[in-house]
């Protein structure tokens, strides 16, 4: 029991520290801003350097500052740039882990999981009312994937990990976790073969089949939309000849949800032939749409008489108002992104993932916990009613804090099975 308390306390903690670092930084941000005008040059490249140390995280407050002389207008502009290369170049392959250790105790191992890849892991085996075990484990994980990594682990430990946890992170629950489990890895994803199924109709007198793969992804990541590559589609069974797959009878996209870090993928074919004993071949592609450069808007109240705009880079938010009805506080924003076309069809399937939460002046949170609804989509521009239920207070004592993507990226998704036994 102990050792589930205290990975639990761990990322508590570790939560309310971030909120409470946020006043502190605005600060130690207008301390160097303000060293941007310092009479001596030493000085000023000093505050610049130091701006940048401190990060991406820093953004959101150089973006609120306005005025300032000409040569510190530029140097803002300089500091954000180099931050903004940061972002971009974001770690879009595989989290690398390295874990060599003799006796290491699983409660360890997983601290060490998350430091490295920035993963959140949670162990829900007491909250299933199961006995918490905290085995030691022998590890030799050299520069190997995360989710390589985390399988080892579990293996040792002897338990599975869950990925519909609903909170964003990956789960580990009691039990050894399958021997002949078909599973791919393929840079952030694990791909699991979950089954096949085939039905016969015997009226239609046709045949078919289905194919169900479990992908999971770093919940880093977070990412928005799975599309299936249908026409690249290559299954072929142990006779040689090619199954075909019912592309008209399924849904090449799949809208993916940042609280459960995993998604179920579907492939409809016609059923292979009865002499068929597995399918030799099953090769797969698709293309995962995933957030880069997150942006995060704080506007400091939700009660507001008129709408308030805040503008990142190409990136614009508005907060339009709140109303309240009854128990539940309705606070309308609008998205606005350069351009409109495919580009823009990827952010709005996207949009629907963002994140955001009330928070006030001392840092406590209220996340948002009532659902939300579109209600505008024209022209590169998305707005949305987000509901919050029994928030305590009144809606002067809270700010709103939204983040967003300043651009989408796509992964490459491709992974093949081999001599998988048919029903």
């Amino acid at each position: 029991m102990r050792s589930t308390c205290g990975l639990l306390i761990v990322v508590l903690v570790a939560g309310t520290a971030q909120a409470q670092t946020d006043a502190a930084l605005r600060d130690r941000v207008n301390q160097l801003v303000e060293r941007l005008e310092a009479p001596k040059l030493e000085a000023r490249q000093a505050a610049e350097e130091g701006l940048i140390k401190l990060g991406p995280r820093v953004l959101p407050f150089l973006d609120a500052l306005k005025g300032g002389s000409p040569e510190r207008k530029e140097r803002l502009e300089h500091i954000r740039a180099k931050l903004h290369e940061v972002v971009e170049a974001t770690n879009l392959g595989a989290s690398k882990i390295t874990l060599k250790a003799k006796g290491i105790r699983l409660t360890e191992a997983i601290q060490k999981l998350q430091t490295q890849s920035s993963n959140l892991i949670t162990d829900l085996r007491e909250q299933e009312g199961v006995e918490v075990t905290n085995p030691s484990l022998d590890l030799d994980i050299d520069d190997k994937p995360f989710f390589e990594a985390l399988d080892t682990v579990c293996k040792l430990a002897e338990v599975t990990p869950n990925f519909y946890t609903g909170d964003a992170s990956i789960g580990l629950m009691a039990g050894k976790p399958p021997e002949n489990a078909l599973v791919q890895y393929a840079g952030p994803f694990r791909i699991a073969f979950r089954q096949i199924t085939s039905a016969r109709d015997l009226q239609g007198g046709t045949a078919s089949a289905n194919l169900q793969f479990e992908v999971a992804w770093e919940p880093r990541l977070r990412p928005m939309l799975l599309a299936l590559k249908a026409e690249e589609l290559e299954i072929v069974d142990d006779q040689g000849k090619k199954v075909e797959p019912q592309v008209m009878e399924e849904s090449t996209n799949v809208v993916l949800r940042p609280e459960n870090p995993a998604a179920e993928m579907n492939i409809n074919l016609n059923a292979p032939e009865r002499a068929a004993k597995q399918l030799k071949t099953v090769k797969i592609k698709a293309d995962v749409s995933v957030p880069a450069g997150l942006k995060l808007f704080r506007f400091p109240t939700i009660d507001v008489k008129k709408e308030v705009v805040q503008k990142q880079g190409d990136v614009a938010v508005t907060l339009e108002g709140t109303e309240i009805d009854e128990q539940v506080w309705k606070v309308n924003v609008a998205i606005a992104y350069p351009g409109g076309g495919e580009a823009f069809e990827s952010y709005r399937q996207g949009l629907f993932n963002n994140r955001l939460w009330l928070q006030k002046p001392d840092g406590s949170r209220f996340e948002h916990n009532g659902g939300f609804s579109n209600t505008a989509s024209d022209q590169g521009k998305l707005g949305f009613e987000y509901l919050f239920v029994d928030v305590p207070g009144k809606p002067g004592e809270y700010g709103l804090v939204y983040e967003t993507p300043s651009k989408v990226q796509t992964l490459p998704l491709e992974f093949t099975f081999k001599d998988v036994p048919l029903p």
